[in-house]
């Protein structure tokens, strides 16, 4: 179904790559040229299912899809939407308890590189340029991962000459860190054992270079070089989805979120250690499948229906506005929210008194599930949802 989308003129972010789950710095964050600009829709494609964020670097657009009983990762020309390569990953992963068949995990593009993780536990190092396989592992088998209810969600992590997902179960080696280039395990950090869906963050708190990640027993940050503990803290429990991942505030603070619950940290140190403290926790804030956005002391997130603005120090509701559940990413002065259902770009003023929206046009059809957040790159727009992916242009 093609649906035609009027031009508009709003002010957008230009951001010159989206590498992975949710862009550069993994917290839903553009980099932003704020001008009046004109979106357009360029190309628009029909895909079978899965909830694949759309990665893009240079001339490479590459998510992951279902096609014809089989878990792939497909690269397009960002300008045309014309296929450049498929590479298999697996047989599906058949959805169940509300869940929809297909893959979970956006793909990591890291120069020659693509990296992707299915949701069954097979991890997989392509070529960007021609889809090719370099090296592959079933973390299940080899690592003793468990598979989450839901199947593997966590997207790579790109950090230095590594790849980072984490792992959990029993038996599990935990976070694990492979080289690159090889596949060749680097190192694991067995620090958290409940299986989870977040993905790691790579970041720098107190002055110290770390990955964070959350699980529901344990949220906890490692050295990037060789997995040591830097810091941990008993999570929501063993029971709590921890969904999306960690985001990383100024003044030293890590947000985490189950599908219930926020919970503010705050991370310091005694002079010889790392310690995190707890600074909040609250129900009125929690995660689904966007990145909750942080901007000038406020954070911004669906809670359900709602699109809602809290006081980050205190986690207290500030505004909110029924919208319908979605997704957010953040272009300079503006949120974009991309609705589950109505098929609805909406671009809201981020501001700390009210919902103030100042555009919002139909991009995708209705009535079809979308858990996948916009992606910025290249003067583009590209979204997606289970039956199809467009791309729009922003120009002058």
């Amino acid at each position: 179904m093609h649906i035609p989308v009027p031009i508009v003129f709003i002010a957008i972010a230009l951001s010159q790559s989206w590498p992975g789950l949710w862009g550069p710095g993994r917290n839903g964050e553009a980099t932003v040229v704020a001008a009046p600009r004109v979106i357009k829709e360029v190309w628009r494609r029909q895909t079978a299912g899965g909830y694949s964020e759309i990665a893009v670097v240079g001339g490479r657009a590459v998510t992951a899809e279902l096609r014809s009983g089989r878990d792939v990762v497909v690269a397009l020309d960002p300008t045309t939407g014309r296929e450049l390569w498929t590479a298999e990953i697996g047989p599906t992963y058949k959805g169940h308890d509300g869940s929809d068949d297909g893959p979970i995990a956006t793909p990591a593009i890291d120069s020659d590189f693509v990296f992707a993780a299915g949701p069954h536990g097979i991890l997989v190092g392509l070529d960007a340029v021609n889809g090719r396989e370099r090296w592959r592992h079933d973390l299940v088998k080899e690592f003793g991962a468990e598979v989450p209810a839901w199947g593997f969600g966590a997207s790579p992590l790109i950090e230095g000459t590594f790849v980072i997902v984490p792992t959990g179960g029993a038996k599990s080696r935990g976070l694990l860190a492979f080289d690159r280039a090889s596949g060749k395990l680097a190192w694991s950090a067995s620090h958290a054992k409940t299986p989870a869906y977040s993905s790691a963050v790579s970041t720098s708190i107190a002055g110290t270079k770390q990955v964070v990640a959350a699980a529901g027993d344990r949220v906890f940050a490692v050295s990037p070089t060789d997995g040591a503990l830097l810091w941990t803290i008993a999570g929501l429990g063993a029971d709590q989805a921890i969904a999306n991942p960690p985001l990383v505030l100024p003044g030293d603070r890590v947000l985490y979120s189950s599908w219930d619950t926020s919970v503010m940290l705050k991370i310091d140190t005694d002079g010889k250690a790392l310690r995190a403290t707890e600074m909040w926790r609250s129900p009125k804030l929690r995660a689904y499948n966007g990145p909750t956005l942080y901007r000038d002391g406020l954070l911004f997130a669906f809670v359900g229906p709602w699109l809602v603005c809290a006081d980050a120090s205190t986690a207290d509701i500030k505004w909110r506005e029924k919208v319908g559940e979605g997704t957010l990413v953040a272009v300079g002065s503006h949120l974009l929210a991309l609705g589950q259902t109505s098929g609805d770009l909406r671009v809201v003023r981020i501001s700390p008194d009210r919902y103030e929206e100042v555009l919002r046009t139909r991009v995708l059809t209705p009535d079809v599930v979308s858990v996948t957040g916009p992606s910025v790159a290249n003067g583009r727009v590209f979204i997606r949802n289970l039956r199809e992916m467009a791309s729009f242009a922003v120009g002058s």
